[in-house]
């Protein structure tokens, strides 16, 4: 049974305030999944604690397993919706590899239906107006985390990629403060160094946009701004492109915020690794 269904059904026998909490949450179920009990409460004119009774009413755990349930409901609802393109697509009806390609861009257009606009926004004003941009991923995320880092440092100045086996690590904690914007990348199960660098730039007063597999992420706790972008049904291999394509949609969101600036700044950058690259060349033939 769907948390919709199953609300429906108990939706009767719960409190008067309970009742409020559960037309809001089948009315604005993005709403719930990307804000806090605290806030929900606010918006449907009941306390926190309401909230979270109405959760324990519906035999969850608790807030955090509610927007889970909500999640994997509304992926649900977009299953087996025929998605019409805007462009003529090739036929590869009896390819698998035309079938995975085809299950990427479902996923993709899913998780657009779970982004709430709000976060988005203020995620790319923190990265616009960041003194400093950090960057974390580990194990098999490493890699994206390098890809970002690279890709940003084409666009703005003071970007680092954080590395937890680096011996610099420490000092690049301690040069974070209120001013700094914070990445990090979890979908590893096991994260508890991460979880320390993330709860130490929580005191820093850092803003930090976690980027996870699952609400149920220990780091959500610690995030300013928290995008779950997998369901329990997803491997690690169904959410690599739907993390590029978040990763790129959030980049241009922020060169929006001025794009006179990045423009600038991506000439400025190009014409430097280019006369970089002549100047290699050049050696290596020893003109100088």
């Amino acid at each position: 049974m769907s948390i919709h269904e199953d609300i429906k059904k108990r939706f009767v026998r719960l409190s008067k305030g309970q009742r409020k909490v559960a037309q809001f949450v089948m009315d604005n179920p993005t709403t719930v999944i990307a804000n806090g009990a605290a806030e929900v409460g606010r918006l449907a004119n009941v306390s926190e604690s309401t909230v979270i009774r109405f959760c324990y009413a519906m035999d969850l755990s608790g807030y955090v397993e509610l927007q889970e349930e909500i999640r994997e409901y509304m992926m649900s609802q977009n299953e087996g919706v025929n998605l019409q393109p805007t462009y003529t697509v090739k036929k590869l009806t009896n390819s698998s590899f035309g079938k995975i390609m085809q299950q990427d861009s479902q996923n993709i257009q899913e998780t657009i239906q779970l982004i709430n606009d709000q976060q988005i926004q203020k995620s790319s004003k923190w990265m616009h107006e960041a003194d400093h941009i950090y960057i974390l991923g580990t194990r098999h995320n490493a890699y994206v985390a390098n890809w970002l880092a690279n890709t940003l440092k084409t666009l703005r100045s003071n970007i680092k990629q954080l590395r937890l086996d680096s011996d610099d690590l420490v000092n690049q904690m301690n040069s974070m403060g209120e001013h700094t914007t914070f990445i990090v990348l979890s979908f590893d199960k096991q994260m508890k160094d991460m979880k320390t660098i993330v709860e130490i730039a929580k005191m820093k007063k850092v803003k930090i946009i976690a980027i996870t597999g699952s609400a149920f992420s220990p780091i959500r706790e610690y995030a300013s701004a928290l995008f779950a972008l997998g369901t329990k049904k997803h491997s690690s291999l169904n959410i690599a492109p739907v993390l590029f394509s978040f990763l790129h949609a959030l980049l241009e969101e922020m060169m929006s915020q001025d794009k006179g600036q990045y423009e600038k700044y991506q000439q400025s950058y190009e014409q430097v690794e280019s006369n970089v690259l002549f100047l290699d060349a050049a050696r290596e033939k020893q003109v100088f």
